[in-house]
């Protein structure tokens, strides 16, 4: 939905290709200058990653699980980490200073004032393109001498993504972020 809202700010799915950009500015600023070299930094290459949520990227039973952890992060950060432990085996507790960080993805934050936001919470999604970046980040410096390149690359991942390494590649590059954007604040 947040895809096709407008605000006086953005229009759609804009709103999360410069959400994009500055992360990837923020967390590495040579793969950044390399894309905006390219002619890529308006992150566009990134548009239908956005728009069909993953599913070109993934398989179809990667894409329902990748869609419902999306969705329940929103809401919930604490189901990724049940989800992971209930997994791995181990049914401890997530500790909540595991999830600090991550409540920057809910919807509703009793601690916030929704109405003061002006473009809300920055959406799983966007970390998630951040960590496909992130995986492919040394062809796109080696191989990527235009935009071309630049899809051809970005393309090898379709159908090959494994949706629950990008899902906590993506929560551990949302926490890097966070320390960083932090860290330049003080």
């Amino acid at each position: 939905r947040g895809n096709f809202r407008c605000t006086d700010q953005s229009v759609g799915v804009a709103n999360q290709l410069q959400h994009l950009a500055s992360i990837i500015q923020v967390l590495d600023p040579k793969l950044h200058d390399h894309l905006e070299t390219l002619g890529g930094g308006d992150y566009l290459f990134a548009f239908r990653m956005f728009m069909v949520l993953f599913r070109r990227e993934v398989s179809f039973g990667d894409s329902l699980y990748l869609w419902e952890m999306m969705w329940a992060l929103e809401y919930d950060p604490d189901i990724f980490f049940a989800a992971c432990e209930e997994a791995s085996g181990a049914h401890k507790k997530v500790s909540k200073s595991k999830l600090r960080g991550v409540r920057h993805f809910a919807k509703w934050d009793k601690d916030k004032d929704v109405s003061e936001e002006t473009d809300g919470p920055v959406p799983i999604s966007v970390f998630m393109v951040a960590s496909v970046l992130k995986e492919k980040r040394e062809k796109l410096l080696q191989e990527a001498r235009g935009l071309d390149d630049l899809i051809r690359i970005l393309n090898d991942v379709n159908g090959n993504l494994d949706a629950k390494k990008a899902c906590a590649g993506a929560l551990k590059l949302h926490k890097k972020y966070l320390k960083l954007v932090q860290a330049k604040k003080t």
